[in-house]
């Protein structure tokens, strides 16, 4: 479930944060530093609660019920809030391994709801999840839909969807991709029919953005320093 943004954070990269007397050297990784912010925040807001609750499966051992269901009964606090966790998992004929995650939560109201489920292959490879709402109007809607592929650990493909317009955000997706040391994120703003490409290299921190409004439309490159450049 990681889309990692990291080089556009000034506590990560430890360089950005140095940039201030000179800001217009370094407009074309600012702008590409606002954006990647934006597209952090919508993966955050439609994935960052799952993946802590999945995560915490791995402290947990599975029991194997009497149906061929691996299930896992725990609990979990994520967002200021504690839920019980039951997920479960079973094969498929076609060999693959289909994943529900039900959560409970009586000060939301919420019992044994469904947050998400996906099918996975059975190495983990090539998957997709799908996310529904728990409260409010949109209750039991999809609200996003993760689909990724990885080759290996140096090698991996992430798309996210936005299925609800609970944030604004129906239609987006995010296209992320990782070929090390290559980071590249595609970004489709459905409410102005806008895509923004961003391109970085998570060593030496050089990359591109390509964006409609902004260098109208042209390629702008920035270096291992963050300063603006001619080419790439």
């Amino acid at each position: 479930m990681n889309m990692d943004f990291s080089a556009f954070d000034d506590e990560s990269n430890g360089k950005s944060a140095n940039f201030t007397s000179d800001n217009e050297s370094y407009s074309h990784f600012f702008n590409a530093a606002v954006r990647a912010m934006v597209m952090k925040g919508i993966v955050n807001t439609n994935l960052a609660i799952p993946k802590v609750l999945l995560q915490a499966a791995e402290n947990f051992e599975p029991e194997l019920t009497d149906d061929g269901e691996w299930t896992w009964s725990y609990s979990k606090d994520a967002n200021g809030n504690n839920f019980e966790i039951e997920l479960i998992a079973t094969t498929s004929s076609n060999e693959q391994v289909i994943w529900q995650m039900y959560v409970t939560n009586s000060a939301l109201n919420i019992d044994n709801v469904l947050l998400f489920e996906g099918e996975v292959s059975d190495d983990g490879s090539s998957g997709y999840w799908t996310y529904y709402a728990l409260f409010g109007n949109e209750a039991g809607n999809a609200v996003s839909q993760l689909e990724w592929n990885i080759s290996s650990e140096d090698q991996a493909e992430l798309r996210l969807e936005v299925l609800s317009d609970r944030n604004g955000n129906l239609g987006d997706y995010i296209d992320y991709a990782f070929d090390a040391p290559v980071k590249r994120t595609t970004y489709y703003n459905a409410a102005e029919d806008q895509l923004t490409e961003i391109e970085w290299n998570s060593e030496t921190y050089e990359g591109y953005i390509i964006a409609p409004n902004y260098n109208s439309g042209e390629q702008a490159c920035w270096n291992s320093n963050f300063q603006n450049v001619e080419s790439c």
